[in-house]
């Protein structure tokens, strides 16, 4: 008995310190985007495609919340870790090669990703670009998630030069793509006489959506290579799906926390995507323009179950803060006068 009333406690302490969310990033769409957002709960891929430019700022945190760090409020995957996620998730992208006039060609191509997490390609012995490649090893390889809420996370162009694989790496690449790209037909099914190519990164053109204001950077081949995808990518859009569909409610409930207003002020609430950090929602107050929030987790996500626990704390917190509950607990057993 003790020990459960001692558990208990501690899981009331633990919702009370995360009562007060991390302030969560703004960014703001256009008046005409908003509003095309706001026709009630749609699925990710109903939101607006453009995105104007803008700066983000923070929300202003209600007085009780003033001991949240700015530390905690920018607390999201590095550049350099969401290029990771992003060519992880994708295995597929656009190839560019310089052809022998001088002018770039860019080709549809699959990859499979090596123990390193760097890009193999299967390409056709008789293809244009490898014949330019032999010439020149230098390319690059641009990826963007095709499907929402991923492509709205970012998109990458890794900068670098091929090698060819020699026989035995070749044979653990074709299984690879087999297992990666099955049932490829024409000009994608596998052949004999395909030649496999690792893609060696010198450097990341890398251009942010969500939480990054559309900002481009070049990352260098150290932050890279030493970057690692996030453990949530697999389950991240089933996540996202599941949660806007199933449990609306709770998604706009943790949104108007993390704004610190009222959930009759909220219009609309999406959640866009998850990451080990923290999450990602578009949300719109009545009578205002839409915007994406970012709201930080109290610690890194480790897996799927972990994630689908934190979402149903945060929506519970949310919820105990939105009506000023505070459970009364009770004494432990023994303890002192």
């Amino acid at each position: 008995m003790t020990g459960h009333v001692m558990k208990t406690q501690c899981l009331h302490n633990c919702l009370a310190r995360s009562a007060a969310p991390a302030r969560c990033f703004q960014q703001r769409l256009p008046n005409s985007e908003a509003q095309h957002a706001s026709r009630g709960r749609a699925h990710p891929a109903q939101l607006p495609a453009r995105r104007e430019r803008c700066q983000q700022h923070t929300v202003a945190a209600a007085p009780e919340r003033s001991d949240i760090s700015t530390r905690q409020a920018l607390h999201k995957p590095t550049s350099a870790q969401t290029a990771k996620t992003i060519v992880d998730i994708v295995a597929h992208g656009t190839l560019c090669t310089v052809g022998e006039d001088g002018v770039p060609l860019g080709t549809y191509t699959n990859y499979v990703l090596d123990d390193r997490g760097m890009p193999v390609l299967r390409l056709r012995e008789d293809a244009v670009h490898t014949a330019n490649l032999r010439r020149s090893p230098k390319c690059s390889l641009f990826v963007q998630p095709g499907d929402r809420p991923a492509k709205l996370l970012a998109r990458c162009t890794i900068i670098g030069e091929v090698k060819q694989l020699d026989e035995e790496s070749s044979l653990a690449a074709a299984e690879r793509h087999e297992a990666m790209h099955p049932f490829g037909i024409g000009v994608d099914a596998p052949q004999d006489t395909d030649l496999y190519f690792s893609l060696h990164v010198h450097q990341c053109f890398y251009v942010g959506g969500m939480g990054a204001n559309s900002a481009a950077e070049l990352l260098s081949q150290e932050e890279y290579v030493a970057a690692a995808p996030d453990p949530l990518r697999e389950h991240a859009a089933f996540l996202v799906e599941q949660q806007n569909q199933q449990r609306a409610e709770d998604v706009l409930r943790i949104c108007s926390h993390a704004c610190s207003v009222r959930i009759d002020e909220m219009e609309h609430a999406q959640l866009l995507w998850i990451d080990e950090l923290g999450l990602y929602a578009f949300a719109k107050l009545i009578r205002s323009d839409g915007f994406v929030i970012r709201v930080p987790f109290l610690r890194p996500i480790t897996d799927e179950r972990d994630a689908r626990s934190t979402l149903t704390m945060l929506a519970q917190v949310a919820w105990e803060h939105e009506r000023s509950y505070t459970p009364v607990m009770p004494e432990l057993v023994g303890a002192s006068s």
